[in-house]
């Protein structure tokens, strides 16, 4: 069987692990994001791709690799990915798998659709700083909202050149994480905030330890929802897609 995973989280590595280890004549792509991700994803895949492709190329190399099937593990945000991965499967008529992490509501947090909104509440309930903890997709977007003078940032040291062309390096925590609950925690303190901002990226993504963390620093968490999907089919536990492919 050959197997396609979409990936770019932690999430697909340990997916092509569990696949390894089952189905030991399987031939398994893993795609990632950049090439840091690629040199992690090599060894529980037989070939990587660390690229981003176009819909015309992906649909070629599905083709030219004789795909069987396509499991979407990319990140819950990443909506023009999965979207994409559901209209080539569909045309091509190869089984498509959607895993996401787990959502949890969390009572103390504040809930939001968007960027905008986010940062529109930050501002309104905020009396000190405020922490953004979401990457550097959607930073411009809530700096044209909150002013710089409050707004401190936390983003991979790859993205550093361009959050020093929207905030000054003071405001910036140049990090590879995943973070524990203490040193969250801390940063917070440290940097005087009373709110964070941050996605729902599920446990995996660190999305506890942020939460956990800002409540214990009294600071308020606004999470971002996820986008809503319509996946034909979808797991939350890898333990189920793993029992699915067996039944394939």
């Amino acid at each position: 069987m050959n197997i396609w995973i979409r990936g770019g989280t932690s999430d697909a590595n340990k997916i092509s692990e569990e696949i390894k280890k089952n189905f030991k004549d399987s031939f398994l792509i893993l795609t990632t994001t950049t090439e840091f991700g690629g040199k992690i994803a090599e060894k529980y895949s037989d070939l990587v791709i660390s690229e981003k492709m176009s819909y015309e190329n992906l649909k070629k190399t599905l083709l030219d690799k004789k795909i069987d099937v396509f499991i979407d593990a990319t990140h819950p945000f990443a909506t023009h990915a999965s979207e994409t991965g559901i209209k080539i499967s569909k045309e091509l008529n190869i089984p498509y798998i959607r895993y996401e992490r787990p959502i949890k509501e969390f009572k103390d947090a504040f809930y939001v659709e968007t960027f905008e909104e986010a940062a529109n509440l930050a501002l309104k309930i905020s009396k000190k700083n405020i922490f953004y903890m979401s990457g550097i997709k959607n930073l411009k977007t809530v700096s044209e909202i909150i002013p710089i003078e409050k707004l401190i940032v936390r983003i991979l040291p790859t993205s550093v050149s361009e959050a020093l062309k929207i905030l000054p390096s003071k405001n910036i925590v140049a990090m590879q994480g995943l973070f524990s609950e203490n040193l969250n925690k801390h940063l917070i303190i440290d940097y005087d905030c009373d709110v964070i901002i941050t996605k729902d990226s599920g446990k995996s993504g660190g999305l506890y330890e942020k939460v956990s963390s800002a409540i214990l620093a009294g600071a308020k968490p606004i999470i971002i929802k996820r986008p809503e999907i319509n996946y034909p089919l979808k797991f939350e536990k890898i333990v189920e897609l793993i029992s699915y492919l067996k039944t394939m």
